[in-house]
């Protein structure tokens, strides 16, 4: 549990702001989804098309975030630590040749983007330093436009887009090129120095460039596990004095940061290191700016455009068809607005699990966890699958068997097409014409009665029930087995901190019935619940980017979502549909 909780309590807890602000944007895409459906046809071309262009900005919004300085600072260690994956590669030498973008994906995969209008193409993560460095891809040899990094980390999946800039001041004149051409498309720079080469006279003169460019910069020191406290508050001192007569600057906020021991704090789990790095400093910095600064701004201006563009949709005759829905929208919008303009970014309607502290699940099991199906349901099936193909076979070659399906009325709806699907035209034609012959005889006899007024109640219980179908019990007995191991496995191994299972709703129902520990009764219940959010998000994302004709920017979390989010609600679909065999064997 102590990992859970580490990141509870820092890098979950620094993006919370960021959370709330995303939530908000999909509120803003959801309101306006329906105007742009509601707009459509060819006399409203003009609605549809100023709609879905108002969507795409919404949809394309991220915020990019550059990492700038001198090479050898310490940059590519840097990110790695905010993100808390040692992914980037890192060195002495003069490494990133090109720009390395990283933004969200899951599951991980790199990206290349060549010049002159070549196909991107894949590439493994561990091939990455053949690409981007200096060692791997000298004087960019390969003609690389960028490469994109793509990691499941909640930072990127909430709009935050990295950016690793070649280091200036090296012998390679290109990469100081490559990174001044790239400022104008930053939304906020971190430019850094480090503390065994504080600030020299060629990152003054880049970072008065820095300035001409972006507005926002966050001034990181690297490297303080280098020095001791009394030498650092030294450097620090220089480096402000340097920034303030240079460049002009009244006391700039300088963090000192070890990006080394941030990482290791990351990876340990280590709340007191990573205090002590002073990397949760600069995390707090960021995310303040970005939902405070820049959100809330971006988000106030969307709010008037989309308020502007529907008074201008009053005027047209379909709002006196549809005028309680665009009353509807525009309070959204209205109401989004007024919580934008308060003190803080609100997250009216949204709820926490429960009333009681549950500690949140960690990033990494959630990203895993969204494209796992239910454990009972995959091993119900399993087990399903291997019971038909066992009896498909055996009411075929004993006689005694079919007599038995015979006297049951056969199987019921499901799994008579799920048989179906398993045996051949002859094994049915072989099997099941006792079981006709058994139920034409019932009928006959019914047929003769002489209580014709309940001959449909009677004959309705002909129907195979589940109590009554071999297969449905097979089922039960299936389930109760998977549901009793995986209740003595989360008992035996909680205190260690288990990886939950992952659940449909009727066997997180089941088995929470069994669950003895209400504890981790209620964990397992956050768990599903954080699951069921990040879908809900997931497949909102998607048909905002749907709409906005931005599919290029789907990810693949986004593209499987609704698949997952229906296996959630419902269960696995073999247990719920017939079998098609070509998709099992």
């Amino acid at each position: 549990m102590q990992s859970t909780q580490f990141e509870q309590s820092s890098s979950v807890r620094s993006g919370e702001r960021l959370r709330d602000y995303d939530r908000l944007k999909l509120e803003l895409g959801q309101a306006l989804q329906t105007v742009l459906h509601l707009m459509s046809g060819p006399e409203r071309q003009d609605q549809h098309r100023r709609c879905q262009e108002l969507l795409t900005r919404l949809a394309e919004d991220r915020f990019v975030l550059a990492v700038v300085g001198q090479f050898n600072r310490g940059k590519s260690s840097l990110m790695n630590a905010i993100l808390g994956l040692d992914r980037l590669p890192v060195g002495i030498l003069p490494l990133t040749s090109v720009i390395t973008k990283v933004a969200y994906g899951n599951p991980e995969r790199v990206l290349i983007e060549f010049e002159a209008g070549r196909l991107r193409t894949t590439i493994r993560r561990e091939q990455l330093a053949e690409y981007v460095t200096e060692a791997g891809n000298p004087g960019n040899q390969k003609g690389i436009a960028a490469a994109e990094v793509q990691l499941p980390s909640e930072f990127l999946r909430r709009g935050l887009f990295f950016v690793d800039t070649p280091g200036v001041g090296s012998a390679i004149a290109a990469n100081t090129a490559t990174t001044e051409r790239f400022l104008p498309e930053g939304d906020a720079v971190i430019f850094v120095t480090s503390f065994d080469s504080p600030l020299s006279r060629d990152e003054l003169e880049f970072l008065q460039k820095v300035r001409d460019h972006v507005h926002k910069v966050f001034f990181v020191v690297n490297k303080a596990d280098l020095v001791p406290q009394e030498q650092r508050d030294r450097v620090l001192a220089f480096i402000r004095e340097q920034i303030e007569r240079e460049i002009g600057l009244h006391e700039p906020r300088l963090l000192a940061v070890s990006a080394l021991e941030g990482l290791e704090a990351k990876l340990t789990a280590s709340p007191e290191r990573l205090e002590d790095s002073g990397l949760a400093a600069l995390e707090q910095e960021l995310f303040q700016f970005l939902t405070t600064e820049k959100a809330k701004e971006f988000l106030l201006r969307f709010c008037e455009r989309a308020l502007s563009m529907l008074a201008d949709f009053a005027l047209d005759p379909v709002i006196e068809q549809q005028k309680t829905t665009f009353d509807y929208v525009a309070g959204r919008v209205i109401d989004i607005r007024d919580r934008l303009m308060g003190t803080a970014v609100s997250t009216k309607g949204l709820s926490s699990t429960s009333a009681r502290q549950v500690a949140a699940p960690s990033e990494a099991a959630l990203a895993q966890a969204i494209r796992k199906p239910c454990r009972i349901c995959t091993r119900v099936s399993d087990a399903m699958f291997k019971f038909m193909a066992k009896f498909q076979l055996q009411i075929i070659v004993n006689a005694r068997e079919r007599s038995a399906l015979a006297y049951r009325g056969g199987l019921c709806p499901l799994h008579t097409w799920q048989y179906s699907e398993i045996a051949s035209p002859q094994g049915i034609a072989s099997s099941f014409p006792e079981v006709l012959m058994m139920l034409s005889r019932r009928l006959g006899a019914l047929a003769e009665s002489d209580t014709q007024k309940t001959l449909g109640a009677e004959t309705k219980k002909l129907l195979t029930k589940p109590e009554q179908c071999r297969a449905c019990q097979e089922q039960f007995n299936a389930e109760e087995r998977e549901i009793a191991e995986v209740v003595e496995e989360i008992g035996r191994v909680s205190e260690v901190g288990a990886k939950m299972p992952v659940l449909c709703l009727p066997h997180l129902s089941a088995l929470l019935r069994k669950l003895p520990d209400p504890e981790l009764a209620g964990e397992l219940v956050a768990f599903q619940a954080a699951i069921m959010e990040r879908l809900a998000e997931n497949m909102e994302r998607y048909a905002l980017k749907h709409d906005a004709l931005r599919r290029g920017l789907q990810s693949e979390d986004e593209r499987v979502a609704y698949h997952q989010a229906l296996s959630q609600l419902v269960g696995d679909k073999r247990l719920q549909a017939p079998w098609r065999v070509q998709y099992l064997l």
